[in-house]
């Protein structure tokens, strides 16, 4: 019996994308607890270093919307490789360019990382080609989850080994578990068959062009559009607005870690509410994105609260944060079960390309406006009110959404 014919081979492929999940996202907090570190090291001030991460989120936004053209050259295997290979090679050859004090290759290697994702949206469309129906939020839910999940590992990995290690093997750890995983996840993965009138498609069609033109595209982005900026608010900026307040890195690293545990019980509830919900109705788009849109209403609630709780304690602190992460991530545990329902099958992959791409615009920018221009500054209320806004934003594309039709 081939691999593929077996039942548990959609689900081995969830596993093996959501370990390896937990460890690509790990380097963006891994390294943002290590930016007063990288800086001295380089002579520099933070706000050099930090916009070395707002290049390699730059970068990662183009690999997305790059997606769909590497899929038709290289295949489903060869683009995987090709972007695992960018998200572990950085991490060597960042503390080479640290220690030979050459900021040009810091900057060349950190914003090479972002093209990593690449791969990104491959993972969910295969997950979604191979997985039942009827699991389908579950399954792209618990490797969103175990995705997002990893940034609160990268923050706990550097808490715990940069006082006895020092930086740098924070780097290195990360570097070889996401090489060690990257084994399995090529190996298991098969790009499903299709009719052969479905196969020509892929290969003949402009891509994005019928993407672009349907308006439940740019509904899709704004719904998500929440999600993409309080991950990152918190991912990259979180550890700076507690280090200012006073908080050692041990205590961001376990609040960060908290906050991962918070995102996977959220993001896999999520899909296992959606499918329970979808499955029972024929409007699944309806049920599905009304599902969604109440985790923006306890995200816009959580951010508007941050600042005061922020200044009442570390547990008030920690109440927020997870608050606000739960919502986000609640969104995001469903959001990815949409794609394969709003489009045609041989729309699938550039559907979810370029929304891949598109909702994850804010990631350069949300670090910049929360952590650079304002935190930075002194104008964190301003900062975290920026993301209650947001998930208002993606709150009114949700109900919008709920009115849009499932795919033929």
């Amino acid at each position: 019996m081939n691999l593929t014919d077996r039942k548990s081979y959609p689900w081995l492929l969830v596993v093996c994308y959501s370990l390896l999940g937990i460890f690509c996202p790990a380097a963006v907090t891994q390294f943002s607890m290590v930016v007063g570190d990288l800086a001295q090291a380089l002579a520099v001030d933070t706000q050099t270093v930090l916009l070395a991460d707002t290049c390699r989120a730059i970068c990662l936004v183009t690999a997305m919307f790059l997606t769909n053209f590497a899929y038709r050259k290289l295949g489903l295997r060869g683009t995987i490789a090709l972007g695992l290979a960018f998200q572990a090679l950085p991490q060597f050859l960042i503390p080479f360019a640290v220690s030979i004090r050459s900021l040009p290759l810091f900057f060349v290697t950190k914003a090479a990382q972002g093209l990593n994702a690449m791969a990104f949206p491959l993972y969910i469309s295969t997950i979604t080609m191979w997985i039942d129906p009827r699991y389908t939020a579950l399954a792209t839910a618990i490797f969103n989850g175990s995705f997002a999940a990893g940034s609160g590992v990268g923050a706990w990995i550097s808490g715990k080994l940069v006082p006895a290690l020092g930086w740098r093997a924070s780097f290195y750890v990360i570097g070889i578990m996401v090489a060690v995983l990257a084994v399995p996840v090529l190996l298991f993965t098969r790009d499903r068959p299709r009719p052969e009138a479905e196969a020509l498609s892929r290969h003949s069609s402009g891509g994005y062009l019928s993407i672009i033109r349907q308006p439940v595209t740019w509904l899709l982005i704004l719904a998500l559009l929440a999600n993409t900026w309080v991950t990152q608010a918190i991912t990259v900026d979180m550890s700076v607005y507690t280090s200012g307040i006073g908080y050692t890195q041990g205590e961001t690293g376990d609040l960060m870690l908290m906050i991962s545990v918070v995102t996977v019980v959220s993001s896999i509830l999520a899909g296992g509410v959606s499918d329970f919900f979808a499955v029972r109705t024929a409007r699944q788009v309806r049920s599905r994105s009304l599902v969604m849109g109440a985790g923006y209403v306890l995200s816009a609630a959580a951010a508007a609260v941050l600042p005061a709780a922020g200044a009442a304690g570390y547990l008030p602190l920690a109440a927020a944060s997870c608050a606000m992460m739960f919502g986000a991530s609640w969104a995001a545990g469903v959001f990815w079960a949409l794609p394969s329902q709003v489009y045609s099958s041989e729309e699938q992959v550039a559907g979810t390309a370029f929304c891949s791409g598109a909702t994850n615009v804010p990631n350069p920018i949300a670090p910049m406006v929360v952590g650079v221009m304002l935190g930075t500054h002194g104008h964190w209320t301003a900062a975290w009110m920026t993301c209650a806004a947001v998930s208002a934003v993606s709150l009114l594309a949700s109900l919008l959404l709920s009115r849009q039709k499932r795919a033929i």
